[in-house]
């Protein structure tokens, strides 16, 4: 098994660095690295004495302030104050970072400086933004969802990473590090949260040492659950409906349902070795999200959907990390970082989002019942995703002429998944049956081996050049991967055979023989590929100390992402960037106010989007549809970003971070599936010139508080978060800009659909600090304006009917009130 090589690896690891170092001396803490970290500085970020918050954006602890690279960092502190429960939340607070949810599975995908890919959730699509936890990658988009809790802090890198951080990094990372054990005594907290939508939660952390400065124990768990959003519509009232066929009550979507608890040990047994490693698990029975429509039909409330498919999800994940940093001698460290990922389980969702209810009737010249409403289910029946990494890091510690680090890179990925779907024209019971198929992929690996270097000049006490290089290559395959799908009904034969979670461990040649016996006409196409990509990414860099407080610098670099592979043996090429960026870090006005700004232009090219492939007959008819993902020219981007954090007076606080950027796409020839035939030629239009989508022009948040000292050391501090973004589009097809005609009408559909307008939204907390912080009490508002605000845009029902608009929403108003003991 994987996690017993981990398990092997590590211990062998330590022992023989143990056995080596047994020996050595104790030495002082080389100049340059960093004492233990103290919360401090008012805005609850991670900070050393003198207010200088510690990252390891560069893969070695260095201070913000200090590091020539657009990095964003959040201690656990600020974000309980923001009330940043995962990824989605915490996109408000980083300049130019966006968010979307897909449902069927339950994947949360990143957009950064206005480049990210909403497809990228399926087993062999990856994303551009790497997620990192303790330094090892997280690899699908199932995982960025998992609960921020206990964390030392959470750093968002914007701009390529892949010297350092490797493929997928291609705009960025999000590197959680989370809260280590530590030998200065018992100490924790316990927290209960609670709200409107039923919603509570609880977590909680001790802290225990086990032997003294040599092994050190620490627990998290957290908890969170809610309803969800949308209720349940009331079934039509037709003549032939079945109400059955409608789910009333039961969990709702968008409800959540998650569990996490980390167990973390820290062994130290000399001063040159240390040895971090920890094991968590992750339980999700909550419900995914569902397009809601844009215009609710009337009688009908916003939050609200008609379903015919009971929302379920039951996810897990189990992770084990492992960091051994042995110095071996002055100057001059190991580090050997592995991790082991399991993600699995499954989910099922309403696919056609009670976008067309039938409406039951009689068609008067057959006699039979007409249905007039669209059907369709997606399932996730099982699915398994095995990744294991292994990355071994020489580098120098301390302050030398030349700073350097050093390393091999290897990734190992298996994943199998079950994926079901049902399309019916009509509804569930008694409809002509559209397509069904089963997606059995049972064996798609992904090995990434790499090499990289980094190196940094420290040409005088202010000038610094860095260079580094870095060479992956990937490959990926699937290996007796099969589609099992029928179109339409049989013309001999019942039509109604249910596919649907049928069967969920038989092989596709066994699903098969199961369901023809029955009368049906399936078939099954192959799915066996194999792809391999190379590629030399790099990173130049010039930074300065311009005077003592303001560092500047200027960098060049690039990203990579690995091509795809594809059902039906097809592969795609890989994505690249190339970036160029400047910067200014400062601290002005006696270290009262941190500003800093970054500038980038970056140019992207092979942008991997998904698209509809049809297969036709010599009639012209449709005999096979399929999704692929084709490379697009590519984009360009650019924009201005900012952050400043303001210490108005002792008591009052200001945090603004901002982002203005531009983006435009590159040539794509291709046509608009939400409305067009894309086997159409006449259809297809280029898109050059469009904006990418989850990009808007400027958006912005501040936040305010001030402390209301009491007597007897406790303080009350009310706070304000204000977000803001101008309109953007939710597609790269930004909207529809042709004229067409449906049923012999001309119609055009505008921007209004796929645009998110722009809004603001607005937190508000108050919170109670007892005396040395032994408790606090908050009352908290999210989103007081209760605004509609749309993570993506679509459409449902056939081509030629007009198209009912979708989305999938953020949170609408939320409120509550925590609690916190600390011990």
């Amino acid at each position: 098994m994987i996690n017993h090589k981990l398990f092997a690896g590590t211990a062998i690891a330590a022992a023989l660095l143990a056995s080596t170092s047994a020996g050595a001396q104790s030495v002082p803490v080389p100049a340059g690295t960093t004492p233990e970290a103290q919360p401090a500085n008012g805005v609850g970020q991670t900070a050393l004495a003198n207010d200088d918050i510690i990252v390891t954006a560069t893969r070695r602890e260095t201070t913000l302030q200090k590091t020539p690279i657009a990095v964003s960092a959040f201690s656990q502190a600020t974000l309980d104050r923001q009330q940043v429960r995962d990824v989605t939340d915490l996109a408000r607070f980083v300049p130019s970072l966006q968010f979307t949810q897909q449902g069927d599975q339950s994947a949360v995908l990143l957009t950064l400086r206005g480049i990210g890919n909403d497809s990228a959730y399926t087993e062999v699509a990856d994303p551009e933004v790497a997620i990192y936890i303790d330094g090892v990658y997280s690899s699908r988009a199932q995982g960025a969802s998992v609960l921020f809790y206990d964390l030392e802090r959470a750093e968002v890198l914007r701009g390529p990473q892949g010297t350092l951080f490797g493929r997928n990094a291609t705009v960025g990372a999000l590197s959680l590090i989370t809260a280590k054990p530590k030998f200065d005594g018992v100490s924790g907290y316990v927290e209960a949260i609670g709200g409107n939508y039923s919603r509570f939660g609880s977590r909680g952390a001790v802290n225990l040492p086990l032997i003294d400065d040599k092994l050190a124990l620490r627990v998290a768990f957290v908890t969170e659950r809610n309803d969800g959003y949308a209720d349940f519509q009331q079934p039509p009232v037709a003549p032939g409906i079945d109400p059955a066929a409608f789910v009333t009550m039961g969990k709702k979507y968008y409800a959540r349902d998650q569990y996490s608890a980390r167990v973390s040990l820290l062994f130290k047994p000399t001063d040159r070795l240390t040895w971090n490693l920890s094991a968590e698990g992750f339980l999700d029975k909550g419900a995914p999200v569902i397009g809601l429509l844009q215009t609710p039909r009337p009688g009908t409330a916003f939050w609200s959907t008609l379903s015919d498919t009971a929302p379920d999800t039951d996810r897990y994940s189990v992770a084990l990390r492992s960091d051994i940093n042995w110095d071996f001698r002055d100057g001059m460290r190991f580090e050997y970082i592995a991790g082991f990922t399991r993600i699995g389980g499954s989910t099922q969702t309403d696919a056609d989002a009670g976008a067309l209810p039938p409406t039951g009737g009689i068609d008067p010249k057959t006699g039979k019942l007409l249905y007039l409403g669209g059907f369709g289910q997606n399932a996730t029946v099982n699915s398994r995703y095995d990744f294991e990494s292994h990355e071994f890091q020489l580098k120098s510690t301390g302050s030398h002429t030349f700073d350097y680090i050093a390393g091999v890179y290897y990734a190992h990925e298996v994943n199998r998944i079950r994926f079901d779907v049902d399309q019916r024209d009509g509804y569930r019971f008694g409809s002509t049956r559209a397509f069904v198929g089963s997606f059995i992929q049972a064996d798609r690996e992904i090995d990434s081996l790499a090499g990289f270097g980094q190196v940094t000049w420290n040409i005088n006490s202010r000038l610094r050049a860095t260079g580094g290089l870095r060479y992956t290559h990937d490959t990926k395959k699937d290996v007796g991967g099969r589609n099992v799908t029928a179109f339409g009904c049989p013309a001999t034969g019942p039509c109604n055979i249910n596919i649907f979670g049928q069967f969920p461990n038989a092989t596709a040649d066994q699903l098969v023989a199961l369901l023809n016996a029955q009368g049906g006409a399936f078939a099954i196409s192959n799915n066996d590929v194999k792809g391999s990509w190379n590629k030399l990414s790099y990173l130049g860099r010039v930074d300065a100390d311009l005077t003592d407080n303001i560092l500047g610098y200027a960098s060049i670099s690039t990203g990579f992402k690995s091509g795809n592979i594809q059902d039906g043996g097809r592969t795609t090429n890989p994505e690249n960037i190339t970036n160029y960026e400047l910067g200014l870090k400062t601290r002005l006005f006696d270290r009262h106010l941190t500003l800093n700004v970054a500038g980038y232009y970056s140019d992207f090219t092979g942008y991997q989007v998904n698209q509809v492939l049809n297969t036709r007959d010599a009639a012209g008819n449709v005999i096979a549809s399929q999704i692929i993902t084709q490379n697009a020219k590519g984009a360009t981007a650019y924009g201005f970003e900012a952050e400043a954090v303001a210490t108005i007076t002792p008591v009052d606080r200001l945090q603004v971070s901002a982002a203005v950027q531009k983006t435009r796409l590159k040539t794509l020839v291709t046509a608009d599936g939400r409305f067009d035939d894309q086997g159409a030629l006449a259809s297809q239009r280029d898109l050059a010139g469009n904006e990418l989508a989850h990009a808007p022009r400027f958006s912005a948040t501040a936040t305010y508080e001030h402390d209301f000292k009491l007597n007897g050391g406790g303080s009350i501090t009310p706070r304000a978060t204000v977000h803001y973004e101008t309109r953007s589009f939710l597609t790269f097809f930004d909207g529809d800009r042709t004229n067409r005609f449906v049923n012999g009408v001309n119609v055009y559909y505008g921007q209004a659909f796929d645009e998110q307008k722009a809004y603001s939204r607005t937190d508000l907390a108050v919170r109670y600090n007892a005396p040395d912080d032994r408790y606090l009490l908050e009352l908290f508002v999210q989103n007081v304006e209760d605004g509609k605000i749309r993570t993506n845009a679509a459409t449902f029902g056939p081509t030629q009917y007009a198209p009912v608009f979708l989305s999938n929403y953020q949170p609408p108003r939320t409120f509550g009130g925590r609690v916190r003991l600390n011990f």
